[in-house]
């Protein structure tokens, strides 16, 4: 016997010693903070076959189950750690409450099945909440770092309701822990000859979507005469992107910290304002946000939804992205800075020849589409657009990425698509192809492979419309959705002046892609639109001096008649 098969004899003799449940469980955490959703879940797998009495590991799988798109799972999972941890219940009740939220949906019924769950469990959830005794409260603190409402709005729903209630649970939950951020404090004097000090506070202070949507240019635009400029990055770790951040700010701080430690920290600096520029995405910056940490606190679109919590005053947002009615959704009072309310800072393109459709392994001959959204932007109810746009095309494929998705996942988007093209006889296989995820050289190669951008509908693209448009100057196609987070590239194409490429509807949508398909030379006449307008978009800071004037005014507001605008 050898040395490799004698060393798997006697690792499958010794699998049930306790150093094997510690590692796999370790390597579980590791891979989950990596965002690999496969190798943590196939980690904690391992872990309960050795040990199925593992409480921790259950409602860890539970949580993961979510990437897996397996409700059945997720919900078994949290039963079984409930069973065998009894004194846990209060707490995987909170995280139960959360359950009906997943990556992929099966089809448009169990969408619509999981809209009500959801509705149904946050709402029974919070009435439960409301007699809690403080101590009670205070035990689900330990809770709150582990689930949040991020998938919430992909659902393609309204969620003001339902985030006003989490808003609120969040909300109390950190004051039973720092009763003292309650109270909003006073505004500090407002001195003719003296910059207001701004505070950003966000866990994405690095190559990222929000440092390239709006930290970096906010950062970078604007005036140091009028704002002193404090940065809050509630990470320890960082990049050249954070080195540059901190060359933009009058101070810098970062680390893993606790709430209560940020709270003594922003405080301190007595802010006239605080932004986040994003609250969904990092789960302990909505505890973080949840607290009082400057007279007027504002959040802004880096997730496009209402934060729901009691303590953010503000949405800045976009007047091109909003709808006439778009208050309604959100609990903030909602702010429309001019054009898109940012100024864009792409990052220095990759001085390497890109990537070419062979290497990837496209069809060298076919119109290519590129559908390169994360995977829980795609709603069942549109999947029958690709099939139709093929039908009509022919020798075409559909480029999707499998950025966060783990196998399950995967095979239920692929089950939907199957479905689809089989309504038109057709094979999803011969049109649909699925990339391995791409860092930043692989993306922006991609992009040069795409002969149309297809954007993804009710939630639309931002980062990656912007960069299709700059590195590749892509044509697309989009509609405008029903909520601001389902209108970025209809904005972002006014803004270029290229209004045809927006279509009023769906069945629209369908027949612009087609058109495009067909037409090489009209594509090649909409690329040479896009290079023309480019500085429409990439050189407008009308964004950042609305939101210079906002902060002003809604500073001077206060500061007078300590009233919010």
């Amino acid at each position: 016997m050898g040395c490799i098969e004698e060393f798997i004899q006697q690792t499958a003799e010794q699998k049930t010693h306790p150093a094997f449940v510690q590692g796999w469980q370790k390597l579980a955490l590791n891979k989950w903070k990596d965002k690999n959703h496969q190798a943590a879940i196939s980690a904690l797998n391992h872990a309960l076959a050795i040990d199925s009495n593992l409480a921790e590991s259950w409602y860890r799988l539970a949580l993961l189950s979510a990437a897996d798109s397996d409700l059945q799972q997720r919900l078994r999972a949290y039963e079984k750690a409930i069973e065998l941890r009894p004194d846990w219940q209060i707490g995987i009740d909170f995280l139960k409450s959360l359950s009906y939220l997943l990556y992929v949906y099966k089809d448009v019924e169990e969408l619509n099945e999981c809209r009500q769950k959801i509705r149904e469990s946050i709402s029974d959830f919070y009435q439960r909440f409301q007699s809690f005794p403080l101590d009670q409260k205070k035990y689900l603190y330990q809770w709150l770092g582990n689930v949040g409402t991020f998938l919430l709005p992909y659902q393609g729903d309204e969620t003001r309701d339902l985030q006003q209630k989490y808003g609120q649970i969040v909300h109390e939950i950190m004051m039973s822990m720092i009763p003292s951020a309650s109270e909003r404090p006073p505004m500090p004097a407002v001195k003719a000859n003296e910059p207001l000090r701004i505070g950003l506070v966000c866990g994405h202070f690095f190559e990222h979507t929000v440092w390239k949507l709006m930290l970096h240019g906010w950062l970078k635009h604007l005036d140091r005469e009028k704002f002193q400029l404090y940065g809050y990055y509630v990470q320890d770790w960082g990049d050249r992107c954070t080195e540059q951040a901190k060359t933009y700010c009058h101070r810098f701080v970062m680390g893993s910290k606790s709430p209560q430690e940020w709270f003594e920290q922003i405080r301190a600096d007595q802010l006239h304002l605080v932004i986040f520029p994003e609250l969904g995405m990092d789960l302990q910056l909505i505890q973080i946000a949840a607290l009082r940490l400057a007279p007027i606190q504002c959040m802004s679109w880096g997730h496009p939804d209402t934060s729901g919590l009691p303590t953010i005053d503000y949405f800045l947002s976009s007047e091109l992205m909003e709808p006439a009615d778009g208050q309604k959704y959100y609990a903030e009072k909602l702010i429309r800075l001019k054009n898109l309310g940012i100024a864009f800072s792409p990052m220095p393109p990759d001085s390497r020849s890109p990537i070419t459709r062979e290497e990837f392994g496209l069809k060298s001959d076919a119109v290519i589409y590129g559908c390169l959204q994360s995977v829980f932007k795609y709603l069942p109810q549109f999947d029958h657009i690709y099939p139709e746009i093929a039908a009509a095309v022919g020798n075409c494929q559909f480029v999707f990425i499998t950025h966060f998705m783990t196998k399950k996942s995967r095979r239920r988007f692929e089950q939907r698509l199957e479905r689809a093209f089989a309504a038109k006889n057709l094979d999803y296989r011969e049109y649909c192809f699925f990339s391995r995820p791409l860092n930043f050289y692989g993306f922006t190669s991609m992009l040069h492979c795409l002969d149309i951008f297809l954007d993804s509908l009710e939630w639309s693209g931002g980062n990656s419309t912007l960069e299709a448009l700059y590195y590749a100057q892509v044509p697309m196609v989009t509609t405008p959705g029903r909520f601001m987070r389902g209108r970025h590239t209809a904005a972002i194409l006014t803004l270029l002046e290229i209004p045809e490429l927006i279509a009023p509807d769906a069945s629209a949508y369908v027949q612009k892609a087609i058109e495009l398909g067909q037409h090489a030379d009209y594509r090649q006449w909409i690329r040479a639109k896009i290079q023309n307008n480019l500085p429409k978009v990439f050189e407008d800071q009308a964004g950042v001096r609305s939101l210079e004037e906002f902060i002003w005014a809604v500073v001077q507001e206060f500061a007078t008649s300590g009233r919010l605008l």
